[in-house]
């Protein structure tokens, strides 16, 4: 009797959950339906796409408390949805798209990244508040998100994940950068797109080589069918960090869709540390973009063109008054469309993209004249075209949900010349040509699948993926050289919901990364100095363990992760003299723990704490490596009164006593931000921020000839959005 009376509990407890199929609407304010939307529950994978009219089946839904996400037809996030039990008729209200919102701790929503992976998408009305000069900047409120250099070259990384194993999209298609700290999309002005999705974890299976450490996704801001017409001006100046910022963007329905245009210049000074003035610390960006989205049989078809040109980009260092290092030109341009659709029955959507980029990087070091010596100037130019293809359909397959996809990438016609020119005769200097990359391409084609299903308390996750890939070289300094290779990726993963609001999640990923073409066959100058590559390297492998506890309870959530990867093969850049070169190490260890809380106050208050304790070093001798950030956090306040918001933010960071073979220590550091913005009339918002309020000295990263980082600054925003 006993035994069965425990049977009957075990199974009650297994059951947990309880499941049942809801249909709702997404509308705006005026109760129009919001066409192609997505939607999904907070902790669940996959989306479910709307059809014209906003209306939306979600086959399961817990009974209880449930919070459901909403995002435009684009993606980006419009709102959250809080319920103690789901109302029926379900109807969902979103905001203007202007009034975005901000998810953390949480799992993704995206069925083929693995559940134990962290997850936080970026709104763009932090964006507009802090006005991030760069995309690494605008990452600062998520934890264990590293930063390679200085200056408005700075590259994001996650999880010590960096150069090319951290995966950058735009408008989903790969950054691609020859540059050897990896890509950091310099370029992009973060006010112009709509979200910032990152997962920090690995995400292998959904795209191949490159996502060890996790992906940042960032999404053009366009306007959706429906929109009424108006135009969104912002105008910036700053002091400490000197800046002159102008940008127009008018967007609105028209014909069956919605049109975007926007434009937009940004010059930097050389800014100040508390020690005084950084040379070489300038930069001037340009943008135009041009999109359109029209509803296309039974889904949205998005149309995007985007061009942006960075110059004189500078890159300061402690020697640059005797090499300056500057990056003249980067220049991306980029043609993306892409499709999505809901289905009928058991399936419940497809998606296809496809992509065209031309990219140009040139760099400078420029070797100024001595007593002994003229001046010389060695300039690299490189310039190639990337594609990007993917297809996405999911539906659902005994009692769980299927993902099913392809997709192919690639870099070709790739070209890189070193010209070196002597000055001797300042008059008539004498040049000389190096053709390190006569012509170079790469190619990757991919098949994965994803599945996850709950039973009861229990969640199953699987995913699979197998690469072709291949190399070629034709001249230059390595002469003819090629190679192809196959590779599998997968993941394995168990979520566990003791309570209503828990979640317990561990993943076992395995994964590869090959090396990027320069690597293999550059040899030439670069930012920090002269580098050659190894045609010789063997790709990367990994084997990934992810442990995620989540919980959520109305007002609050909260989430640990530890992680401890092993990347076998690494590929390690380090120095012999002055001089750079790669190789193969045995096997690398990142391992850490990361926490993230966050509270919303009474009075529209919102506390966010973060915190990071990263490690990594090389297995078979004990030493440290490149790139792994500092341990410490942050805490972020944030808040709306009527007309006015706010936010500031406080972090520390440790020393940093463990540096790489190509870094030194770093002294432990603390910053204070404040930040605020009042709508002084409806098409116009007034906006000042101040960063490094303390005005710490601190070096910019742990590199031995990194320069300070800003000192105290306070920037000036007008901006508005002016409604036809």
């Amino acid at each position: 009797m006993l035994r069965s009376k425990l049977l009957v509990l075990s199974l009650l407890f297994l059951a947990g959950k309880l499941w049942a199929a809801v249909e709702g609407v997404v509308q705006r304010e005026d109760g129009r339906g919001v066409a192609f939307a997505k939607v999904s529950v907070l902790g669940d994978p996959g989306w479910v796409v709307a059809d014209a009219q906003g209306r939306f089946l979600l086959p399961r839904v817990p009974a209880g408390r449930v919070t459901l996400l909403v995002a435009g037809p684009d993606g980006v996030l419009l709102g959250t949805f809080p319920f103690e039990a789901l109302p029926d008729p379900l109807v969902l209200t979103v905001a203007p798209l202007a009034e975005a919102v901000t998810v953390t701790a949480t799992r993704p929503p995206d069925l083929v990244v693995p559940p134990a992976t962290a997850f936080a998408a970026l709104s763009s009305k932090e964006l507009e508040l802090r006005q991030p000069a760069q995309l690494a900047d605008a990452l600062e409120s998520i934890p264990n998100v590293g930063r390679l250099e200085e200056g408005h070259s700075v590259v994001p990384a996650l999880r010590g994940m960096a150069r090319f194993r951290s995966l950058l999209l735009l408008d989903e298609t790969r950054v691609l950068t020859e540059r050897r700290a990896g890509p950091s999309a310099t370029f992009l002005d973060p006010t112009t797109v709509g979200e910032i999705e990152v997962v920090r974890g690995a995400a292998g299976v959904a795209y191949g080589s490159d996502a060890f450490g996790g992906v940042i996704a960032a999404r053009t801001r366009l306007a959706n069918p429906g929109d009424p017409w108006g135009v969104r001006y912002r105008f910036n100046a700053a002091t400490g960090t000197p800046e002159r910022v102008a940008a127009l963007e008018a967007g609105g329905s028209l014909g069956p869709g919605a049109l975007t245009l926007g434009l937009g210049w940004r010059d930097f000074d050389r800014y100040t540390s508390p020690k005084g003035e950084v040379y070489n610390s300038e930069a001037s960006f340009r943008h135009l973009r041009l999109g359109y989205q029209l509803p296309w049989g039974e889904g949205l078809l998005r149309l995007l063109w985007r061009s942006d040109w960075g110059r004189e980009i500078g890159k300061p260092a402690l020697s640059s008054r005797t090499v300056r290092a500057s990056y003249p030109e980067e220049n991306a341009h980029r043609a993306v469309m892409s499709f999505e659709a809901p289905l009928a029955g058991p399936w419940k959507r497809y998606a296809w993209s496809v992509s065209w980029v031309e990219y140009q990087l040139i760099t400078d070091r420029d070797r100024f004249a001595t007593a002994t010596s003229p001046r010389q100037l060695t300039r690299a130019d490189v310039a190639s075209h990337d594609y990007n293809a993917r297809l996405e359909v999911e539906r659902q397959l005994a009692g769980g949900q299927l993902l099913l996809g392809a997709d192919a990438y690639g870099r070709f016609g790739l070209k890189a010349t070193n010209d070196t020119y002597r000055f001797a005769n300042p008059a008539a200097p004498s040049r000389t040509r190096e053709v390190s990359i006569a012509n170079a391409r790469k190619d990757d084609l991919g098949v994965f699948a994803a599945f996850n299903r709950s039973y009861g308390a229990w969640a199953a996750s699987l995913g699979l993926r197998g690469d072709r890939a291949s190399a070629k070289n034709r001249g230059g300094y390595f002469g003819s050289r090629s190679l192809q290779f196959t590779r599998g990726s997968g993941f394995a993963a168990v979520s566990f919901s003791p309570a209503p609001g828990w979640e317990t999640s561990l993943q076992y990923a395995r994964g590869f990364r090959d090396a990027v073409l320069s690597d293999r066959f550059y040899r030439g100058i670069s930012g920090r100095g002269f580098i050659t590559g190894n045609p010789d390297l063997k790709p990367e492998t990994s084997k990934q363990w992810d442990l995620a506890v989540r919980y959520s309870s109305g007002r609050w959530s909260a989430a640990l992760y530890g992680y401890r990867y092993d990347i076998e093969d690494f590929i390690e850049r380090y120095r012999s003299g002055a001089d750079y070169f790669f190789r193969n190490r045995a096997t690398a260890r990142f391992s850490g723990l990361e926490g993230e809380l966050a509270v919303s106050l009474p009075q529209n208050v919102r506390l966010a704490v973060g915190l990071q304790l990263p490690s990594g070093k090389v297995l078979d001798d004990g030493s440290f490596l490149d790139d792994v950030p500092a341990r410490g956090g942050f805490l972020w306040l944030s808040g709306k009164l009527s007309r006015l918001r706010w936010e500031t933010r406080f972090a520390a960071y440790a020393r940093d006593t463990r540096p790489g073979p190509t870094e030194t220590v770093v002294p432990g550091y603390a910053q204070w931000d404040l930040g605020a913005s009042f709508q002084l009339a409806p098409a116009l918002e007034i906006g000042l921020y101040a960063r490094n309020l303390l005005d710490r000295a601190y070096a910019g990263s742990a590199d031995p000839d990194a320069v300070l980082a800003p000192g105290r600054s306070v920037q000036l925003s007008l901006r508005g959005f002016l409604a036809f």
